[in-house]
């Protein structure tokens, strides 16, 4: 395998470009089209995993409370009842890294109120420890907030003997816009709910074919500035033909003659122009213009520089007050509360004078934070007020007229002066020469207004005006007609742009559509619908993405045909590949409640699909349904499952637990082994505990057994329902369902020996009567956990 890596988009385009049956013209219109590969996106080493998620005083969370992770590959669930917790753990990650939370946008403001836990409302915070792989140390993004509002929250992003960073250095923006790894339950059904433009464009992005869009638009920028200048030239002709069939001029006459052509006659209009006597076009021009000249508007100047000096004097006062003193105070202020938070002591940092940082200075220093921020706010206030003030008066001061510029008159001097007076950003030196300037231009202006209309007035009132226009006219149509070859390249090359990006986007798309297909299969293996082919179609406002959706081999629409389990799969089959797309940075997938709406069947393909992205990405799953457990287990599919629990004034616990096999047996280890437990009691308690763990332990094999056979998950528990013996259980994972339990237990001696038969009799028999003592508890228990290890390694 060659070590080169894959050529550019730039590159294969180029050559594409080179093999093409173009005009010589329009390739290298298309060359400056496309002029080389964008400036390269931030590269970082290895893919980012989390080691862990912290929040306090966030949604469900009060008290600090942290959710451990392994940061590499493998799959982690995370359950718990609703309103555990664990969606604020999963939300907390997101909005740590993003800073906002998919299920707010787009949502009124009431959804965004209650972000803050009421038990704990003090100082919200969230935290999320990363680590990338092949990176010494972990960076940590800790995100808190100072305000009432979600938007008052300051970032801090630290690494372990380094200065803090910036939160671009983790993750960019354009990075999570890509390959975004987080999916909430409202975002699953956004992905298919939301406009086809965002899936579009989502899929389009990833693809890379950015350029080549760009490249188009910019041909159609092009294109459409010429034709607006065809379009121009072809109005202006039809308003001089209206004007001239008004005049009995000769000349008016005869230009309607040349307008009225299937291809106006430019050199005939050109040639009426020149040789008209009756003054100078320039110079009517020059008139026309200082007739309708207007000056500045001296009541909207007195207001505005009125309006500049109270800004100026409320900015003075501001200056010379103590809102400095007060904004730095504050600062510092603030510091030492935050270490009073983080160091957890009352001792001063500063002259170690034990308990000076108690409670009451604590609430003393808090109130006096509150009054400083308001004084330094009120400042600012001020120092904005007179910045829009100066502004506003910079907004009235107009550039020079385009037609006045090159001019050496005392009006064009006059006005250049003018329009330097936005240049000056002092108010006092701007109140000044505005207020003097706009007078005197303002009298200037109409002056020359004046004298400009009445020499229009003297001369011809007939044919100056339509030469004027027809002038305007002709300058248009020969410049229309210059473009028009351009015109006709650009054409050209947005031609040839759509073809190769039919073609490069089928290209790149096709692995993307088969890595969907596949996870479509693993999650609706049983479903009647069927998902072909997946292509972008349509352009501007039309984009969209085809998908080929048939029902029992007819084709039909996919939207309309679906359950919301088979919506909710697709949907995961479109967002998966982006995720774990290979040029993604992310190393993880936080999924929050995939497993609603989805039937048992689907449950199974969803742990499935899980399970192979586990292989390469560190896949957190947030969910409260226990079939996603239950799935993952009898399947055999390695997990990590962390218990979330809310206890009373929001305190939530985080706990690992493991499968109910093993729980099964710590349990009954835990009574053989405590003395305080009456012999009679274990005489009766420990068989039914040991029975327990043994039928947990052939419940998962004869599962798979039923599974293999075919059969569906309904008909799967409906059969185990109906038995009541380990030795039916048994008999259904490995032997004939049919035998009798004298036999099964004779195929189980023989397989692991006489004591694992002596041992379920003993369990069953245990579980039905009163025994003899048991003797050794112990060995009961150890037994037990020995025939429950051969069974599951099996």
């Amino acid at each position: 395998m060659s070590d080169q890596p894959p050529p550019s988009l730039c590159d294969l385009v180029l050559q594409r470009l080179a093999a093409a049956d173009l005009e010589p013209e329009t390739a290298d219109l298309l060359r400056d089209l496309f002029p080389g590969a964008p400036a390269g996106r931030t590269t970082r080493t290895g893919p980012l995993f989390l080691r862990s998620i912290t929040a306090a005083g966030w949604r469900g969370i009060g008290p600090e409370a942290t959710l451990d992770l392994t940061p590499a590959p493998g799959l982690t669930v995370v359950a718990g009842r609703n309103g555990s917790g664990k969606s604020s753990f999963a939300e907390a990650a997101e909005m740590a890294l993003t800073g906002d939370n998919f299920r707010w946008q787009g949502r009124i403001q009431v959804w965004r109120q209650g972000w803050r836990n009421l038990h704990d409302p003090a100082a919200p915070r969230v935290e999320v420890e990363c680590r990338r792989d092949g990176a010494d140390l972990p960076v940590t993004v800790h995100r808190s907030w100072h305000g009432a509002n979600l938007g008052d929250a300051r970032v801090a992003v630290r690494r372990p003997g380094l200065p803090d960073g910036e939160l671009h250095e983790v993750v960019g923006a354009e990075e999570l816009s890509l390959y975004r790894p987080f999916l909430s339950y409202s975002e699953l059904g956004a992905v298919i709910n939301g406009p086809m433009t965002a899936l579009h464009d989502g899929l389009a992005q990833v693809l890379g074919l950015e350029q080549l869009s760009d490249a188009y638009k910019e041909a159609g920028a092009r294109l459409k500035v010429l034709k607006d200048g065809e379009k121009k030239a072809a109005d202006l002709a039809a308003a001089v033909l209206a004007a001239l069939r008004t005049s009995d001029d000769p000349r008016a006459v005869a230009a309607v003659d040349a307008l009225s052509a299937r291809r106006p006659d430019r050199e005939r209009v050109r040639a009426l122009l020149v040789a008209r006597s009756e003054g100078d076009p320039a110079e009517l021009e020059r008139l026309r213009g200082l007739s309708t000249l207007e000056g500045p508007d001296l009541r909207d100047i007195s207001g505005a520089v009125a309006r500049l000096w109270e800004a100026a004097a409320r900015a003075e006062d501001a200056r010379s007050g103590t809102a400095e003193d007060a904004r730095r105070l504050s600062e510092l202020l603030e510091r030492a509360l935050d270490h009073r938070r983080r160091a957890r002591t009352a001792d001063c940092p500063v002259c170690d004078t034990p308990g000076l940082l108690d409670d009451d200075w604590a609430a003393r220093a808090r109130a006096q934070v509150e009054r400083l921020q308001h004084e330094a706010a009120e400042a600012q206030s001020a120092r904005d007020g007179l910045r829009g003030a100066v502004r506003a008066v910079h907004d009235l001061v107009q550039p020079v007229p385009v037609w006045l510029r090159p001019e050496d008159s005392p009006l064009a001097a006059l006005w250049r002066e003018w329009a330097l007076c936005r240049s000056i950003t002092d108010p006092r030196p701007l109140a000044d020469q505005v207020e003097r300037l706009s007078a005197a231009l303002a009298d200037a202006c109409r002056q020359e207004s004046d004298r400009a209309s009445r020499e229009l007035a003297a001369r011809d009132a007939g044919w100056q005006p339509l030469a004027v226009r027809l002038a305007e006219w002709l300058a248009a149509a020969d410049r229309a007609a210059e473009a028009a070859p351009l015109a006709k390249r650009l054409k050209a090359a947005q031609t040839w742009l759509r073809k190769v990006t039919d073609e490069l986007r089928e290209e790149r798309l096709r692995p993307f559509a088969d890595h969907s297909q596949t996870i479509w299969k693993l999650l609706c293996e049983r479903s009647s619908v069927s998902l072909g082919s997946i292509s972008l179609a349509g352009t501007a406002n039309q984009r969209k993405v085809k998908l080929d959706v048939s029902v029992d081999a007819m084709d039909a629409p996919a939207f309309g045909v679906m359950s919301q389990g088979e919506l909710h799969s697709l949907a995961l089959s479109l967002f998966l590949p982006r995720a774990t797309h290979p040029d993604s940075p992310f190393g993880f997938l936080v999924i929050d409640d995939p497993v609603q709406s989805m039937d048992p069947e689907k449950v199974e393909g969803l742990a499935r699909v899980l399970h192979a992205c586990a292989q390469h990405r560190q896949v957190i799953v947030f969910t409260h349904d226990t079939r996603l457990q239950q799935a993952i287990r009898h399947l055999r599919i390695p997990a990590t499952i962390l218990q979330v629990s809310r206890q009373t004034d929001s305190v939530v616990k985080v706990t690992r637990i493991d499968d109910p096999v093993s729980r099964a047996v710590s349990e009954a280890m835990a009574v053989a082994r405590d003395p305080n437990v009456p012999q009679d009691v274990a005489d009766r308690v420990l068989p039914q505990m040991c029975r327990g763990a043994l039928e947990a332990a052939y419940l998962d094999p004869a599962r798979r057994r039923l599974r293999a056979e075919g059969l569906g998950h309904a008909d799967i528990e409906a059969r185990i329902a109906k038995t009541h013996k380990v030795t039916e259980l048994a008999a259904l994972a490995f032997y004939d369902s049919t035998m009798e339990p004298a036999q099964v237990l004779a195929a189980v001696a023989q397989e692991h020996g006489p004591w694992a038969r002596s041992l379920i009799e003993r369990c069953n028999a245990g579980a039905h009567q009163w025994l003899a003592p048991i003797g050794d508890r112990m060995e009961l228990v150890r037994d037990t956990e020995r025939l429950v290890k051969a069974v599951r390694s099996r």
